[in-house]
């Protein structure tokens, strides 16, 4: 069930919200008064989903955090599988809790006629279909763009894959087979290759995807048409990544002056007394200031003299520059060269992100309640529309659902007759006491391992 204000915790360390500006208007670093509803700027549009894992559904969050209705349309028995993905308690995985916030979950077999008719009926009520199935799956079904435009003509439909069409057209796809083919794994570590540490062009995929279906959506008020949106997370890594990872081979043939190396290969981190810390010396003026501040010549050293060089012997300064602040505390390395001006940040652990007094400041990771999953903290959403930013009384405003938790609202809603609701409810009640069997069942073979 969703959950309401009275389970939500609190910003982590958020502050007391000040008074209201001169003009009425709210501080953008606060959430609304406590009653005060806002609707979000995507409100009175529906969205259908039909993804799993991370790329459509963190889509379809984006847009359910904007107001959009979300009705994410999941098979019976399992749902998305990304539900019993990673770290969970009490059947709620974490990463499902967090890119399925603020939807609404309908179970439905669209294998059965019958179901089917009903997913139709929901296809002529929508604004916008999010599917992230392999290529020519809901076509095979009847689903494709072809077959809803025509029921729904102003229907925009997004179709995520990821290679689209072609040679990898039938490859499974994972975000690592992206990685490698964009060429990312390897800009990670040249002769060496390496993935970045994330699901990145997943979620770059994601983010492509919302805000593809958004244009489309006002192309759509001025046109009364909608479209379809083939989008692939090779092109959207393409993309992403062109402006610098391939700064280099950008223009093609000769007469290009060269630069000073790869991008990336700037920023290297350094080592203080207690921990790493980000300094950006790319500038004359940076390393002439830091040089000053730690009575060292660096910023004369024929090494160091330009960024060009400063990059060729990248190795050298970073050992001259752990040198200098092996004995200096990385705190008084940021606020030391924050007050020279020289870009600084302490390296972060995953833990430490919580107590960084300027995610701190700005609230901006929130602690509430799952009704299943327990205390959970979570990121809330960057833009404050309206000028006002959400906290844990007003975010998120449902939690992610339980396989199926809507499907008699939403039905009723749409004119299903009771009986015919009651028998899918009937049957999701079953599937559900299986599934809870069997990873009861799992959960205590993993704890008779481990006591082996």
């Amino acid at each position: 069930m969703g959950s309401t204000a009275s389970s939500r915790l609190r910003s982590i360390g958020s502050t007391p919200a000040p008074e209201s500006s001169r003009d009425g208007s709210a501080d953008p670093h606060y959430g609304r008064a406590m009653g005060e509803t806002r609707k979000g700027p995507l409100d009175g549009y529906r969205i259908l989903e039909l993804t799993t894992t991370v790329s459509g559904p963190m889509a379809a969050m984006t847009l359910a955090d904007q107001g959009a209705e979300v009705l994410k349309i999941e098979p019976p028995f399992t749902g998305d599988t990304a539900r019993f993905l990673g770290p969970a308690r009490n059947g709620m995985a974490a990463m499902f809790a967090t890119v399925n916030r603020n939807k609404k979950s309908v179970c439905l077999d669209l294998k059965v006629d019958e179901e089917r008719a009903i997913f139709l009926d929901l296809v002529r009520t929508a604004d916008a279909l999010i599917e992230n199935y392999r290529p020519g799956v809901l076509d095979r079904m009847g689903l494709g763009y072809e077959a809803l435009s025509a029921i729904r003509p102003e229907l925009v439909y997004a179709s995520i894959t990821g290679y689209g069409t072609g040679p990898y057209e039938n490859r499974r796809v994972f975000d690592p087979l992206i990685q490698a083919t964009a060429g990312t794994a390897a800009a990670q570590g040249g002769e060496d290759p390496e993935n970045v540490r994330m699901i990145i062009f997943d979620k770059v995929t994601a983010l492509t995807t919302a805000q593809a279906v958004t244009a489309a959506l006002l192309e759509r008020a001025r046109t009364g048409r909608g479209q379809y949106l083939p989008i692939t997370m090779l092109e959207s890594a393409l993309s992403y990544q062109w402006p610098d990872v391939m700064w280099s081979r950008t223009y093609v043939g000769d007469g290009v002056s060269s630069g000073p190396g790869e991008l990336a290969d700037w920023f290297p981190t350094f080592q203080a007394a207690d921990g790493p810390v980000s300094i950006i010396l790319v500038s004359d003026g940076a390393i002439e200031l830091f040089s000053i501040w730690r009575e060292a010549s660096l910023h004369t050293d024929p090494r160091f003299a330009t960024p060009a060089l400063r990059e060729a012997n990248i190795d050298e300064l970073v050992a001259e520059v752990n040198a200098l602040i092996a004995d200096v505390p990385v705190a008084e390395v940021c606020a030391t060269l924050d007050a020279f001006g020289v870009p600084v940040a302490r390296v972060n652990t995953l833990d430490e992100v919580f107590d960084d007094e300027q995610v701190r400041h700005l609230g901006s990771i929130i602690e509430t309640e799952h009704p299943d999953g327990g205390p959970m903290r979570i990121a809330r959403p960057p833009v404050p529309f309206g000028g006002v930013r959400e906290t844990a009384e007003t975010f998120p405003a449902k939690h992610a659902p339980r396989l199926g938790e809507d499907s008699a609202a939403v039905l009723g809603e749409l004119g299903v007759d009771s009986e015919t609701i009651a028998r899918l409810l009937a049957r999701d009640a079953q599937n559900a006491a299986a599934v809870h069997a069997m990873l009861e069942a799992r959960a205590a073979a993993e704890a008779a391992s481990t006591d082996d």
